[in-house]
């Protein structure tokens, strides 16, 4: 089998299993369909991803050009993760409010779009499987739960708010009646708000039940919140640092790591610029400061979104200086669906689908604007937006001449590890308003370096949730409603919070590399678009491409 092949056969098969990530995409090969519990299914689907596995090994690397090797190694780390995923059913369908089964209907569904009224037609198809698809995903959870394998109380609370919200809400607001269908859609949105009231809230109401009946009275309590309580859990979460991190770091490496950055290098940091800000170096005068002042808040949902815009457009209008290549589409700014914004991160974006049916979309949670930090936000806006996703995710999608897949893979390190340059980039390009708004920047670096101490801390070394919530609170500004929402998070997805920090710092050691080894000659644009133009790739493949890079810039 042909690399080109293998990949065309990953792309077919990761739609498949993923059939409303595939919707989103703008791939409606799969639009009648939703994922499946079945051992079967899962048993067909990972054949499939263990056949592909095993082709892309056997491949000879040595006489592959650059792009091929990067498609291989990417089809090779994609491939291991999903399988894992896969056959373990703990994580295929977790009690999480971030990416649990129903967290995905709902997420995925609000974003779907068409081009044609059967596209319409054939998601009705999907929506009427909704009480199977939950009954089914409540049965694989009740099954984890009885082998002692129970989820967290935290991220099953959470849930349940979601749950409560979306039984509770507006059918105005209603994510399955949100779909725009072309010409005439009165009756196709008559049928979908029958299928709503009469098949999908019932069901969402009989998974909920069933959550909090069988599930909630086995839960872990908030002293064992992480993976190393459970059955096999230290296992599993080797296995999913080296998912996230792809480093040979062991989990108290990694967690010795965010200690001194979080505890050393970002508390010099802020003495400094505490300093020009405050008038004052000592830490706990900066943090009262920045929560004391009333002109550091959000006053409204609109005032978040306004905030939003404009940092974005100051970016855009920045970018030539810093980068050869830009996207094409724009970026927009939308609020986080106001059911399921209790629970969710601060802002998260998505990139624009095949079809081209929608621009990349950055959400924003405008949930409880007065609770929230304005000057946490100009570096969530950075990194959400320009120059961080709305750049590594769209020119992803815009690129021409790569499988498929490969605009769209999605490898944390790599992708989150931009994320997080691109913030301490944004402050190199000039555009932090104030030095309030650069304090935001180091609260968002310790915040970052706090999840490789708080995530390791909680599933590899046992740390209580209460004392990861201690340790952001002692070591950064966030606010408490933040930093709960946080920590659950890194509950409910155990090794992905290591993803930001981690391929952070791998980026600014490859930029360090080149600029020793160009010296005068070092491009920072080149540097940029070598990072970008060839989409998301595992790091040590990164590595390979920055070394071709600095050698044909020789």
């Amino acid at each position: 089998m042909t690399l080109d092949s293998l990949a065309d056969r990953y792309w077919q098969t990761i739609n498949r299993t993923a059939p409303t990530v595939a919707t989103v995409r703008g791939i409606h090969d799969y639009d009648t369909e939703l994922p499946s519990f079945d051992d079967g299914w899962l048993g067909e689907i990972s054949g499939e991803f263990r056949d592909i596995l095993t082709a892309a090994q056997e491949l000879d690397e040595g006489e592959n050009s650059t792009q091929q090797r990067i498609t291989r190694s990417l089809l090779i780390h994609q491939a291991t993760s999903i399988l894992d995923t896969l056959e373990t059913p703990f994580l295929l369908a977790s009690v999480d409010p971030f990416t649990g089964p129903h967290t995905r209907l709902l997420s995925d569904t609000r974003q779907n779009t068409v081009t044609e009224a059967n596209q319409a037609d054939d998601l009705l198809e999907r929506y009427s499987k909704v009480p199977g698809f939950l009954a089914d995903a409540l049965e694989v959870q009740r099954g984890s739960a009885d082998r002692g394998m129970a989820p967290a109380s935290a991220a099953l609370k959470r849930v349940m708010s979601q749950l409560d919200g979306y039984l509770s809400s507006d059918l105005s607001d209603d994510p399955f009646l949100a779909l725009v269908v072309p010409g005439d859609d009165s009756t196709w949105h008559q049928r979908a708000t029958e299928l709503v009231t009469e098949t999908i809230r019932p069901a969402f109401e009989t998974y909920r039940d069933g959550l909090a009946s069988e599930v909630a009275p086995l839960a872990r309590p908030d002293e064992k919140c992480g993976l190393t309580w459970i059955p096999g859990g230290d296992e599993m979460y080797g296995r999913l640092v080296s998912r996230y991190v792809q480093m040979e770091k062991t989990a108290q490496e990694i967690h010795d790591i965010g200690v001194i950055w979080a505890t050393d290098t970002n508390a010099a940091e802020w003495s400094v610029i505490g300093q020009t800000a405050f008038g004052t170096s000592n830490l706990k005068s900066i943090f009262t400061r920045l929560h004391a002042d009333p002109d550091l808040r959000f006053v409204s949902e609109e005032h978040m979104l306004e905030h939003a815009r404009d940092a974005l457009e100051r970016a855009w209008d920045a970018v030539d200086d810093w980068f050869g290549t830009r996207p094409a589409t724009p970026c927009n700014v939308v609020p986080v669906p106001a059911s399921i914004a209790p629970a969710m991160p601060p802002a998260y974006y998505s990139q624009p689908p095949v079809d081209g049916s929608r621009p990349g979309t950055y959400f924003l949670n405008t949930y409880r604007p007065e609770d929230r930090d304005l000057f946490e936000y100009e570096s969530i806006h950075f990194h959400e937006g320009i120059p961080g996703h709305h750049f590594d995710r769209s020119l992803a999608s815009e690129l021409d001449g790569i499988p498929t897949f490969r605009r769209y893979a999605q490898v944390y390190a790599h992708t989150e590890g931009w994320g997080l340059y691109a913030e301490r980039l944004a402050d190199e390009m000039g555009l932090y308003s104030a030095a309030t708004d650069r304090l935001g920047m180091i609260s968002a670096d310790a915040w970052r370096a706090g999840r490789l101490v708080t995530d390791t801390g909680m599933h590899a070394l046992g740390w209580s949730r209460q004392q990861a919530i201690d340790f952001l609170r002692e070591w950064t500004p966030i606010g408490l409603l933040t930093v709960e929402q946080e920590i659950d998070r890194y509950i409910g997805m155990p090794g992905q919070a290591l993803a930001y920090k981690m391929g952070q710092i791998e980026i600014m050691r490859l930029r360090e590399k080149s600029e020793r080894r160009l010296g005068p000659g070092f491009d920072i644009k080149g540097f940029h678009d070598t990072m970008l133009v060839n989409g998301a790739m595992p790091l040590p493949m990164l590595e390979t491409a920055v070394e071709e890079w600095i050698r044909s810039a020789t």
